[in-house]
């Protein structure tokens, strides 16, 4: 009987049940693929810290270290799904940046083009002194004493590369594009592919459907009905 595979996630579930050698080329396919755009990534990471100071290691405090090395390395790219988001949307390939400075520098700015507000002060009266604390107000707050730290930050960032939008709106498509695929690095070499990558992954993956169709189909029956979602 025809076994029907409504999405990539359920074709690549298939493959490795029925073809795995077809599931091994195609995921080596999809990463030759995905690897250009990844090395060009790495080559928009700045060589040096982008602000004073940042690419010195902290003796206190939990923000991470610039490092190149580590920044560059960081970008990678997995041709395994990833887990569903909100909507229950996966992504059967992806480039990732598995290094937390070099995630900052991609997306900071993005949310907020001044950076974070930083965390609100307040005075304590100590007997013969006046000193001005920080006080934390959560997770999404600077800490810094100084109220345009995060504005100077994104300044320094945008000084060595712009965030790029690499939304593409299909052609009809409504709404408004989202902001997490703005960013210095990855979304910018992501864009200046112009969707070419986009296209030749799905076609890889809709050859694959084809080529499982023709081998397994001849031993036992099984077919894809590739719906390509």
């Amino acid at each position: 009987m025809p076994t029907e595979i409504k999405g990539a996630v359920e074709l690549r579930k298939a493959l490795k049940q029925f073809t795995p050698d077809l599931a091994k080329a195609t995921q080596k396919e999809i990463g030759a693929l995905l690897k250009p755009i990844t090395a060009k990534a790495r080559g928009f990471m700045p060589n040096s810290a982008p602000i004073s100071g940042w690419g010195v290691p902290a003796v206190t405090g939990k923000f991470p270290r610039y490092s190149v090395s580590e920044a560059k390395r960081g970008i990678g790219y997995k041709t395994t799904p990833s887990k569903p988001n909100k909507k229950g949307f996966r992504a059967l390939a992806r480039i990732v940046n598995a290094s937390a400075a070099g995630a900052i520098y991609e997306t900071a700015g993005r949310v907020n083009k001044d950076g974070r507000e930083q965390a609100k002060r307040r005075t304590v009266n100590i007997p013969g002194m006046n000193s001005v604390y920080t006080t934390s107000t959560g997770k999404n707050y600077g800490k810094s004493n100084n109220p345009e730290a995060g504005s100077l930050f994104v300044q320094a960032m945008d000084q060595e590369g712009q965030i790029v939008d690499a939304y593409s709106r299909s052609p009809g498509a409504s709404g408004r594009s989202s902001r997490k695929m703005k960013g210095r690095v990855i979304f910018r070499a992501w864009a200046e592919d112009g969707g070419k990558t986009n296209a030749a992954v799905i076609k890889a993956i809709e050859a694959s459907a084809v080529k499982f169709n023709k081998v397994v189909a001849k031993g036992n029956g099984h077919s894809i009905a590739w719906m390509g979602k």
